[in-house]
């Protein structure tokens, strides 16, 4: 054998060796990290948590919109509508024990959405837009009976969707709840693994949620740059909630939302020592608590 054929074969071996630990450490990752981030289950599977609590099962909705359609899930009636929006990936069950709380059924409609790409809405694949995934989703609630007086709760990536809403639609929008909101686009930082999960083989071997996360994830800083000018607009009272041990989406987003959306008409900004990114669920009484005072306003 020539040396050249050798050291092609060494190459080739060992392209193909890092390729497998990059998967191994991609799908180990994933499996790891969804199981905080997505809380994905499916409809049987919900009904049957609601009825093991003595609760009636929720309504579970499709809403066509174009070539398109938005699923969500909703509980209760009223004028004031609370509605949750996961971060990536992520889909409306992340928020369900929200939704089989009976004090918050008291105030209102409480529905949670699965975004553009996630979930049981479509397309199948990423919608990186924010000003998309913002028409989508009021689209689809405004056809199904909220008309406004809406609270909007977003985690994460759900943080800077419901900004575009409250700056796109202000009139829909009752309050704005951010919690651990990917806002500054400065501080937005592209991971090892995001990199890793470009390559098809990589790809191939994730879930879909996983792969459309990634897909959205790259093109974000972008989408921040071009909501950056609008974020003084809103008006919409908001509270912040930030975990200062959050690893996934830095403590200092919260300060970029409190210098740049000046125009509310009231800011509170909340940072919890030794909280990670996953407030939703470790600490829901913080949530709860803001949705209250907002209903209450």
């Amino acid at each position: 054998m020539t040396k050249t054929k050798s050291k092609r074969k060494r190459w080739l071996g060992w392209s193909a060796t890092g390729i497998i630990l990059v998967v191994g450490a991609f799908a180990i990752m994933g499996s790891g990290f969804s199981g905080c981030a997505t809380f994905s289950i499916d409809r049987a599977e919900a009904e049957e948590r609601f009825r093991s609590r003595g609760l009636q099962p929720p309504d579970f909705v499709t809403v066509a919109l174009d070539e398109n359609a938005l699923h969500f899930v909703s509980v209760g009636e009223g004028d004031l509508a609370v509605v949750f929006v996961h971060g990536s990936p992520g889909s409306w069950s992340a928020f369900s024990r929200y939704l089989m709380d009976p004090k918050l059924k008291e105030l209102g409609r409480l529905i949670s959405v699965d975004r553009p790409g996630f979930g049981e809405s479509r397309p199948l694949k990423a919608e990186p837009s924010l000003e998309e995934q913002s028409r989508q989703i009021y689209e689809a609630l405004s056809r199904e009976g909220v008309s406004g007086n809406a609270i909007l709760i977003g985690h994460s990536l759900g943080g800077p969707v419901i900004a575009r809403m409250a700056a796109d639609y202000p009139e829909f929008v009752r309050g704005l709840i951010l919690v651990a909101p990917s806002m500054d686009p400065d501080l937005e930082k592209r991971r090892w693994y995001n990199y890793a999960a470009k390559f098809p083989l990589v790809k191939w071997s994730v879930s879909k949620a996983w792969a459309n996360s990634n897909d959205e994830i790259f093109p974000h800083k972008k989408e921040l740059i071009e909501l950056a000018p609008l974020l003084p607009e809103i008006a919409a009272p908001t509270i912040v909630i930030q975990g200062l041990d959050d690893e996934l989406v830095p403590p200092a987003n919260a300060d970029y939302v409190e210098a740049t959306m000046t125009g509310v008409q009231s800011m509170s900004v909340q940072r919890i020592e030794g909280l990670n990114h996953f407030v939703p669920w470790r600490r829901a009484d913080l949530i709860k608590a803001a949705i209250e005072d907002l209903a209450g306003e």
